[in-house]
């Protein structure tokens, strides 16, 4: 936490770490090569995609991972980011039956991407 926000929280009542998220399954590191700058999905994200790649049934959930990270590397490669979206938080929008999935600056410096749901 910057020192703007915690002069204007105050002190967090509880931290919920990166690890803790990881360990509890919350949060799992980012399977798809196709985006570096995104180093970690929600398993709630991970978790639609398997659905639908079971709807499907030709498609594998880390190819349908890899044409959401494609997409998420040509947003922020060329900077298309759209109203007060930037390279700390942008979104893809919803296609088809996939929802829109964020992409968010993380404490690594790095992105998460998740359903709106996960925020």
């Amino acid at each position: 936490m910057n020192s703007e926000m915690l002069e204007f929280f105050g002190e967090p009542i509880s931290v919920y770490t990166e690890e803790e998220a990881l360990e509890d399954g919350v949060l799992m590191q980012n399977p798809s090569k196709e985006f570096t700058e995104c180093n970690l999905i929600t398993s709630n994200l991970w978790g639609a995609l398997e659905g639908l790649s079971k709807a499907t049934a030709l498609t594998k959930p880390i190819d349908l991972l890899n044409i959401v990270m494609q997409k998420a590397r040509e947003i922020y490669r060329r900077g298309a980011f759209k109203g007060d979206h930037d390279s700390n938080f942008f979104t893809l929008p919803a296609i088809g039956d996939m929802e829109s999935v964020w992409f968010v600056r993380n404490g690594n410096n790095l992105l998460t991407a998740m359903l709106p749901s996960d925020y």
